[in-house]
């Protein structure tokens, strides 16, 4: 398979993309303590988790069809991320209101971008560490996904999840802010079947969702078996 020069051009940019995604991510991953302490920072890595996806990813990627859609759903999200923090500081009750919408467009956004980096590296020529390593990337996305969709379950009902085992909540701020970096935590340690003790076993609703999140993450690792044996079976034939 004979490839242009600009094509091995966009591959390399494509394949750093991927490693700089997964480091991202795992920065990102280690900072929700800090997060935790700092309620703001977890906002600021979400901008950043989007900019990165648009500008190392997509910018470089096979499927252009539906890159208008990742750019438009970016653009959205880190918009909504920047006037819904506006919005608690000056005007709480809107901030409030713009929170289920605010989540809502990050899960779109993240879910999207999954599905675009499995449909990515299943058209990618070669099976390198880069793309192994933008596999895990994937992986490390859907735990982000599953972290904003449990926060907008606690929008809508914070009595799915046990307060004891979560932060304190202070008089000040908004409680979907303060629990953000805890739900995010625990939505890795379902991903990775680790489990999590913030849920009520009783509510059927948020047992779903982690059970979607769970379920999801297997899936992915499946994917991404199935991929890496049929390439190098591919080589092999």
């Amino acid at each position: 398979m004979k490839l242009t020069r600009e094509q091995l051009q966009r591959i390399r940019h494509r394949h750093l993309g991927y490693r700089i995604t997964l480091v991202y991510e795992l920065v990102l991953l280690l900072m929700l303590p800090l997060a935790q302490l700092f309620i703001p920072l977890l906002s600021l890595l979400l901008i950043g988790q989007a900019l990165v996806l648009m500008v190392f990813v997509s910018r470089f990627s096979s499927l252009k069809r539906t890159r208008p859609l990742m750019y438009g759903l970016g653009c959205t999200a880190i918009a909504l991320e920047v006037i819904w923090h506006l919005a608690l500081t000056f005007s709480p009750g809107f901030g409030r209101a713009l929170t289920l919408p605010h989540v809502v467009v990050w899960v779109m956004f993240l879910l999207v971008a999954v599905v675009r980096k499995v449909r990515s590296l299943i058209r990618e020529p070669f099976v390198t560490m880069s793309v192994v390593l933008g596999a895990a990337s994937g992986y490390l996305t859907v735990g982000i996904a599953g972290g904003v969709l449990l926060t907008a379950m606690w929008v809508l009902q914070p009595a799915a999840f046990l307060t004891s085992a979560l932060p304190a909540l202070t008089a000040s701020g908004d409680a979907s802010v303060a629990m953000a970096p805890s739900l995010m935590a625990a939505s890795f340690g379902l991903l990775t079947t680790v489990g999590t003790d913030v849920l009520t076993p009783s509510n059927v609703a948020v047992q779903v969702i982690a059970n979607v999140i769970t379920i999801a993450g297997q899936l992915y690792v499946a994917i991404l078996i199935a991929l890496i044996l049929g390439r190098v079976q591919k080589r092999l034939s």
